[in-house]
């Protein structure tokens, strides 16, 4: 497992690990307009590299904006476009909440645990 971007408080740390042709995104922390550019520069890094299945746990986020939820919509549709397939791992708390409210959980291919990914 490796980890990216430990930092002050509002920094994104994100552990990644790879197996095969399937990679699994923990993001720690803050996904807003400052680190959802960081997150997507991770998913193209996997993407590169021949990833098919991408599993990103959105459990240990504290926080996310706009920004964060347009990125995830805008990764559901790459991955339909281009054939890989995009897991998301539901959230808890204030970040499930941005999900219900605007109604993109409805529209998001989020799993409950990775072993159904």
């Amino acid at each position: 497992m490796t980890s990216t971007g430990a930092g002050p408080p509002g920094a994104l740390e994100i552990d990644s690990e790879l197996q095969s042709d399937t990679a699994r995104l923990t993001p720690v922390g803050e996904l807003d307009i400052a680190t959802a550019p960081q997150l997507e520069q991770e998913v193209r890094s996997l993407l590169a590299r021949a990833v098919r299945h991408l599993v990103i746990d959105l459990s240990r986020l504290t926080f996310i904006d706009s920004s964060a939820l347009r990125l995830f919509i805008v990764l559901n549709d790459r991955s339909a476009g281009e054939g890989w397939r995009l897991s998301l791992i539901r959230p808890t708390g204030q970040v499930r909440s941005v999900f219900e409210i605007t109604g993109a959980e409805e529209n998001l291919p989020f799993i409950d645990d990775a072993g159904r990914a």
